[in-house]
């Protein structure tokens, strides 16, 4: 699971920076661009932190609420692409995606985290 964890923290983290890079010319409202640049800081430190977990181990304290939080990032990010979806007809498939990577990151996170 921990092998798991780190490829998608990776590809999340990598995921964050193309979500802060497309902001950079967005001509959007700018509480979406607080949102997708907010998600992608945090796809970012969550990747770091659980890189650092794998090379020297974090508190477990920390990650395993790191991890319940991108639980619930991702079920939430999931769900409001379900609801754009279903509003606006027009399939977000970036937000449904990402939402169920962070989901998966997090499960994964949790259920690697050495006992003992």
């Amino acid at each position: 699971m921990k092998v798991i964890s780190i490829l998608i923290s990776f590809l999340n983290s990598i995921f964050g920076v193309l979500l802060i890079l497309s902001c950079v010319s967005a001509g959007e409202a700018l509480g979406w661009i607080a949102f997708k640049t907010g998600a992608g800081i945090l796809a970012i430190y969550f990747g770091i932190l659980t890189f650092k977990d794998s090379i020297q181990p974090v508190s477990q304290k920390h990650l395993v609420l790191s991890g319940l939080l991108l639980v619930i990032i991702g079920v939430s990010a999931f769900a409001f692409g379900i609801h754009w979806s279903v509003v606006s007809g027009n399939a977000k498939l970036t937000v449904l995606l990402f939402g169920g990577s962070l989901f998966i990151q997090g499960l994964t996170s949790i259920l690697g985290i050495e006992t003992g």
